[in-house]
């Protein structure tokens, strides 16, 4: 009996140990078929300026964005009055399971990270931005400390990019930059 109960501890520090690494994954939120959880906190941070970044987890020209927003922009400014949300979109053939392998992109503890699991903020922003039938996300906005989202549709940013201007030559803002999107960020 004792042997019995000696062989199982090692096999309890190893649950202990890795249990904490195994929960960390779903690092963000789901939004399943209402953007209600992205509104919510979106509202709860008016008097701070907010950066969204309508993304897909499989889409290079998105993966880059996120990256150099989290390098060169969130990195840049320690300002706690900066929020960031990330909502990983239904585009490109990504699958929840492709937003695990890329939720490092965005590090900042004001970032806040969403899959898009029934498509109703893709549907939202590919309307707002008429890019209906392009086959990838990739567009970042900004809003200031006075935005509020009221409707049921979110708001209509005060600046915004897209990384595939180019690409697709779509109306949704000129070609990503991020260190052009921290000279248009207006800090409290």
């Amino acid at each position: 009996m004792k042997y019995k109960s000696l062989a199982v501890l090692p096999l309890l520090l190893v649950i202990m140990l890795l249990g904490p690494v195994c929960q960390a994954g779903n690092n963000y939120t789901r939004l399943d078929g209402s953007l209600e959880k992205f509104k919510s906190a979106f509202n709860a941070d008016q008097g701070k300026a907010r950066l969204v970044m309508y993304v897909s987890p499989t889409c290079g020209g998105c993966l880059r964005g996120a990256k150099l927003s989290q390098q060169n922009l969130l990195a840049k400014t320690d300002n706690p009055d900066v929020s960031a949300y990330v909502i990983w979109a239904p585009r490109n053939g990504a699958r929840e399971k492709h937003v695990d392998r890329v939720l490092d992109l965005v590090t900042d503890e004001r970032a806040t990270q969403y899959w898009d699991s029934q498509g109703v903020a893709a549907e939202a922003y590919d309307a707002m931005f008429d890019i209906e039938g392009r086959p990838c996300a990739g567009v970042f906005m900004l809003y200031d400390t006075n935005a509020v989202w009221t409707d049921d549709d979110p708001p209509i940013p005060e600046y915004y990019e897209d990384a595939h201007a180019r690409e697709f030559a779509q109306k949704a803002g000129p070609q990503f930059n991020a260190t052009r999107l921290l000279e248009r960020l207006r800090l409290p």
